[in-house]
């Protein structure tokens, strides 16, 4: 008879996932809004200006740069807000008190 060693599978924290995610996305070096639809936003919100604006591919790719670097780092203050109130989930109210902190 051959016995077999029944091993059971560690079982993980829940956050080991998003933890692994994360550092996925640090490692990244592109962008993580897509192109395309931060051109259209872009390209709808300068229609409230004028109507014949047109940007250059080098202005888009400078304020799309520009837009990602603002959001993560108010995302990091917002993230810091909440632990320092004892939570790890980031809500409303702190992205609302980073942004008025980093005006």
């Amino acid at each position: 008879m051959s016995t077999q060693v029944n091993q059971q599978k560690r079982k993980r924290k829940a956050s080991t996932n998003a933890i692994r995610e994360i550092r996925r996305e640090q490692k990244r070096t592109e962008t993580i809004i897509p192109v395309a639809p931060f051109s259209r936003l872009t390209q709808e919100i300068s229609q409230g200006f004028r109507t014949d604006i047109r940007f250059k591919s080098d202005a888009h790719k400078a304020l799309h740069v520009g837009a990602e670097a603002f959001l993560v780092e108010l995302f990091q203050d917002a993230n810091t807000v909440a632990i320092h109130s004892g939570r790890e989930t980031v809500q409303s109210k702190d992205l609302q008190l980073a942004y008025n902190l980093s005006k």
